[in-house]
This record gives C-alpha cells, sequence and structure tokens, in this order.
C-alpha cells in the first residue's frame, strides 16, 4: 500500500497518509500543506475503512475541497471496535459519522449532548438478502425463516421487521460479516449493505434477491455529520464549512470519481475498481444519496417532518421513551440553505439545477 494520495502527484505538496498506520498506531497527517497555517483545523472520524460509501469525504479531503473552505482537515477511518460518540465526547475529534438517527435519539435520552448536522443518506442502505428461486422473494415469505443479523440490529432495524412482518426472536442467528454461508448454502437469508457485500455474491456468481429496507418504511436517515451542542455553540462558523465543504465534495466526487476511487483504492487495497463501482451505481440506483428531499434542497438535507417521523417510529418500537425531543439532537440551518442551492448549481449533471 502506497502513502501518496491521489493528489500528490498533481500538487506535490500534500503528504498522503496510510489506513493502516492511523488505525495501528494512532497517526494523523494534515490533508492542508504545510504552508497554510492560517486554516482552520477540523479532526473529523469516520465510522468505517475507507470506501465509495464515504467517497464525497476523501474527494474534499485528497482534491483540495476542504482547503477551498479554510479549513485543514484530519480525517481518520473508523472500524468495528472504533467508538465515534465516545471519540468526540472525549474531544479527540470535533466532527463524527454516525450510522443511523436511531443513534442520535439514543444518546439524547441518555443525557449525551450530540447534534446530527447533515443526514448525507436519505436512504439507510440496509437490506436483508436472499437467494432467488428458493420461495424467499419477498419480505413475507420470510416469517419464521432463520436470519442471520448482528448484534446493532437488535437496537435499529430488527424490532421495526418483527412489528411490521411478524418475525421473531427465534428465527435470529449470528451474523459474522463473512460471505461464505451465504455463498454456500440457498436458504441463508442475512443482513447486508446493499452497497457492500451485494458485490461480494455477485462476484460469486449470485444474483441475490434484495430487500432494501428503506424502500419497506424503515425511517431512519444514514451516514450523518455529527457534533457536539458545545461545538456547535463554539464553533458554528467552523461547522458550517465543514457541512457545505463536505456536500460540495459529494456532488464534485458524483460528477467525476475517478482521482478519488484511486485515492480510496491506496488507503484500503481490499476497494478494487470492481468494488468501488458497484458501490457507486447501487447508491445511485437506489436513491440512497439522491432521492426525496435531496433532488430539490440538496443531498446532507434533514426536514423537521423526518424526523418527527423517525421519532414516531422508534417510539412505537420502543425503542426510545416518547419523552425524548428530536429537535434538541438536530439542525437544519447548515442544509437546504442558499449555499447549498449555489453548490448544487455548479454541479447540474448531478443535482438536475441549472446555473442562475
Amino acid at each position: 500500500m502506497t502513502s501518496k494520495t491521489a493528489s500528490d502527484v498533481a500538487r506535490g505538496s500534500r503528504p498522503g497518509w496510510i489506513a493502516g498506520l492511523v488505525l495501528a498506531a494512532g497517526l494523523t497527517l494534515s490533508s492542508a500543506p504545510a504552508w497554510s497555517a492560517d486554516l482552520e483545523k477540523v479532526t473529523f472520524r469516520t465510522n468505517w475503512f475507507p470506501q465509495a460509501e464515504h467517497g464525497g469525504w476523501y474527494h474534499a479531503v485528497s482534491q483540495g475541497t476542504y482547503e477551498d473552505y479554510g479549513l485543514d482537515v484530519d480525517m481518520e477511518p473508523g472500524g468495528p471496535q472504533v467508538n465515534n460518540i465516545q471519540l468526540l465526547l472525549g474531544g479527540r475529534a470535533d466532527f463524527v459519522m454516525l450510522h443511523s438517527s436511531g443513534q442520535i435519539l439514543t444518546a439524547l435520552e441518555e443525557g449525551l449532548p450530540l447534534v446530527a448536522l447533515a443526514a448525507f443518506y436519505q436512504k439507510d442502505p440496509q437490506i436483508i438478502m436472499t437467494h432467488p428461486g428458493v420461495g424467499h422473494d419477498s419480505l413475507d415469505d420470510l416469517k419464521g425463516k432463520p436470519i442471520l443479523l448482528s448484534q446493532d440490529a437488535h437496537q435499529s432495524f430488527w424490532p421495526w421487521l418483527k412489528q411490521k412482518y411478524g418475525y421473531s426472536d427465534d428465527q435470529v442467528r449470528p451474523y459474522t460479516f463473512q460471505m461464505g454461508p451465504f455463498i454456500a448454502d440457498p436458504d441463508v437469508i442475512q443482513q447486508a449493505y446493499v452497497t457492500s457485500e451485494t458485490f461480494v455474491v455477485k462476484d460469486a456468481g449470485i444474483d441475490p434477491n434484495v430487500f432494501l429496507l428503506s424502500d419497506h418504511g424503515w425511517k431512519s436517515y444514514s451516514t450523518m455529520i455529527v457534533t457536539t451542542r458545545q461545538t456547535l455553540e463554539e464553533r458554528p462558523e467552523v461547522a458550517r464549512k465543514f457541512v457545505e465543504a463536505t456536500i460540495e465534495g459529494w456532488y464534485q466526487y458524483l460528477q467525476d470519481p475517478k482521482a478519488t476511487n484511486e485515492y480510496i483504492h491506496q488507503l484500503n487495497e481490499n476497494q478494487g475498481p470492481a468494488q468501488l463501482a458497484h458501490s457507486l451505481r447501487e447508491m445511485d440506483e437506489r436513491g440512497i444519496l439522491l432521492s426525496g428531499d435531496a433532488l430539490t434542497d440538496g443531498i446532507g438535507i434533514m426536514t423537521d417532518e423526518r424526523w418527527q417521523e423517525i421519532h414516531k417510529q422508534l417510539v412505537g418500537l420502543e425503542l426510545i421513551e416518547g419523552s425524548v425531543d428530536p429537535g434538541q439532537g438536530y439542525t437544519t440551518e447548515f442544509v437546504g440553505t442558499g449555499a447549498i442551492q449555489d453548490i448544487m448549481a455548479r454541479y447540474p449533471d448531478v443535482s438536475g439545477v441549472k446555473a442562475h
């Protein structure tokens, strides 16, 4: 694995960083040139290893978008052993990526001062995946059948599936994030990400049934920028710049992902060109980033109405108390603004918005 970033070759000024070293030794290298001492320093932690699913962030950090907004962003990847809420509350990150809106509302219930600033996935990419041709062709068909699930599922979409489809905990089998069982046994049913595990099984010659839970009534936002209430109050301009730069990074990445995909591959050799292309294609075709409100109000949009729907769903599933005020867990001041409309107008081929 090389330590050069895709932009190092073009600019010759920005040192790359190696994901393995970052994870193993806690090393961090800035995304900004050494001469840019006037840039505002920001620390950000993703929730998984480098991948196309986080392409907007990797584009912004490797192609100079954050610098254009006056930011020197130190970005590190997450992983299965990284707790981003702890890092945020412990002052080791200014902003973090959290997977779901349910994490925010649960944190509020626990008295933790988290605030979501933007939701980049309008649809949670969580799916249930089955083999075709074995009678598992709808979610209704899966009642009473064993399903491989992670522990996290029990605090998010599994109670909803039980409530809506009559599933029971007797069906649950542990999911180890290994694809061998699914590939070997046509009766296996499992959770997955539409952008990830589907690539592995298709590469093995299986065209799976894919049930995107967001298309069946699961309300959660996903892949959000989150900070603390204190950071938002003390550094609102930095928060605004970070959100806007990331949104622009996403439009830039979707318009031309080539250099950023090379950069992601350098950081994570498991993400080859075919996997990266598959992830992008699934995000596009399924409307993960661009659907619903994001089509008119831009990537990252959140609305009061959607948060109320999420709150109602989670209360109905008894995952949070009804007394939790969702309005305390997010702000919409940086999304859907005139500045975001201006960004959209700069990338009409992606956003569909014409320049003024």
